[in-house]
């Protein structure tokens, strides 16, 4: 039987005195004052004070900043994560600091707990404090210096890891998979230890996934395949491209983890040798997002996709470029009626902020020939048509002394930045991004225009 909530924080670990005064120091108190009077708002010492000129119409009444401090609290055989939420206000020139347990974690006996604090009384679950641009419970949150780092390599349950370091959020997936990381590391399968220790994201090619699959990852799993791993770098992608390939009667080509994710192969079309197909990927630098797009451009005109030079065309650019001029002029009168309904939905979210301007695209072609001007895939067939019925909106960002050159493409979905790029798919400078977050914050109150419209 599942025990209450209040059970695990009536016996959680206890932190030190040294904690509470370290989470007062961070707090401030007041100090206002004249010629003649000196007010305190307290005794404290050890903290900053912020000084204000004492008037007669001064406010001595007031909330200060609502701050979350941390510990993570260790032993052999508990992990613990405690946030505190510090409250301070100031009551006719006098302060008062409150504090509670908020959110709480919990790492033992096998199990990954977490507590959170809502309306009295404690629940399972975690609450997010602060909202922010990231929100979450950990968003804004300040950890006590107690060198948790190396109690929990040296001392608690996963002392026996070799971690090369760690960050607070990792621990969750180091205690959930340890035994794993463990068989990994005593076989020396670096790669795919360091892959499951930190649950690292693949970024390749513009993709965006975890580099490994902890559904497939077993103990069965591990001794069955412990030949491929041992004594290597080798990375779950690689392990997964080899077998998914082989399927296919072929063999992995060295290289082309670099351009494709194991879960791409089955969008690969059949009628093509999966080698010949590699080395045509890998010969040709093909993004294979940019790829799949010319496949539902080939779909869009009803062209089969059931030959070599319609599967592997010797200049991807100019076939995807002949097939959306087709298809644009097949579907440009029926798109651009559609279009102007949903211009008029998303003008309003024209802005200009700092050094440029981000403008919506006046007609539907308008992303034919920004894809064009700076060699990118949003002049695709899918994503005009994803733009035109509002599951994304496409954003071309420009300098504001410029505001007919192409510059960067954003793509906005779900309620954030969901891609922004350049002439050939090149990352943003850091003036563009911080730009382009600006605008996305603006924007959050628009949501629901942005989506299904």
């Amino acid at each position: 039987m599942k025990r209450e909530a209040q059970n695990y924080i009536d016996n959680k670990l206890k932190p030190p005195k040294s904690f509470y005064n370290w989470c007062f120091s961070q707090i401030p108190t007041y100090k206002w004052s004249n010629k003649e009077k000196t007010i305190l708002a307290s005794n404290r010492k050890n903290c900053s004070v912020i000084e204000r000129n004492l008037r007669k119409n001064s406010s001595m009444t007031f909330f200060g900043k609502l701050r979350v401090f941390g510990i993570i609290l260790v032993t052999a055989k508990r992990i613990e994560i405690q946030s505190y939420a510090f409250w301070n206000r100031v009551e006719e020139g006098k302060e008062i600091i409150k504090f509670e347990l908020v959110n709480f974690e919990q790492f033992a006996e096998e199990e990954h707990v977490k507590v959170t604090r809502q309306n009295n009384k404690y629940w399972y679950g975690l609450t997010a404090i602060h909202g922010g641009l990231s929100g979450g419970p950990y968003s804004t949150i300040e950890f006590f210096p107690n060198s948790w780092e190396d109690k929990i390599k040296n001392m608690s349950e996963l002392r026996y890891l070799e971690i090369p370091h760690i960050y607070f959020r990792e621990i969750e997936s180091m205690y959930k998979y340890r035994t794993e990381i463990e068989f990994l590391q005593k076989i020396k399968a670096h790669r795919l230890a360091k892959e499951v220790m930190y649950q690292e994201i693949n970024y390749s090619r513009g993709s965006c996934r975890k580099s490994v699959d902890m559904r497939i990852i077993n103990a069965k799993w591990l001794k069955e395949n412990k030949p491929f791993f041992k004594n290597t770098n080798k990375s779950f992608i690689e392990f997964e491209l080899a077998r998914r390939i082989k399927q296919r009667n072929g063999k992995l080509v060295p290289g082309i983890e670099e351009y494709l994710d194991y879960r791409d192969i089955n969008k690969i079309p059949t009628n093509i040798g999966i080698v010949r197909f590699q080395n045509w990927i890998i010969k040709n630098e093909v993004d294979f997002s940019y790829y799949l797009d010319y496949l539902n451009l080939m779909r869009d005109l009803n062209i089969a996709i059931d030959s070599e030079n319609i599967i592997m065309p010797k200049n991807l650019v100019i076939a995807h470029d002949n097939a959306v001029k087709l298809l644009y002029q097949m579907k440009n009168e029926v798109e651009e009626q559609q279009y102007k309904v949903r211009f008029e939905k998303i003008k309003d979210l024209e802005k200009m902020i700092d050094n440029y301007a981000f403008i919506v695209p006046k007609k539907a072609s308008d992303l034919l020939t920004e894809g064009k001007a700076l060699s990118h895939c949003v002049g695709g067939s899918n994503y005009i048509k994803q733009h035109i019925e509002g599951k994304t909106t496409i954003i071309f960002v420009r300098d504001k002394q410029d505001l007919e050159k192409s510059f960067y493409t954003l793509e906005y979905k779900n309620g954030q930045i969901y891609q922004l790029r350049g002439k050939h798919n090149c990352d943003p400078t850091k003036d563009v991004q911080e730009a382009a977050n600006k605008w996305a914050k603006l924007l959050k109150s628009k949501t629901k225009v942005l989506q299904h419209s």
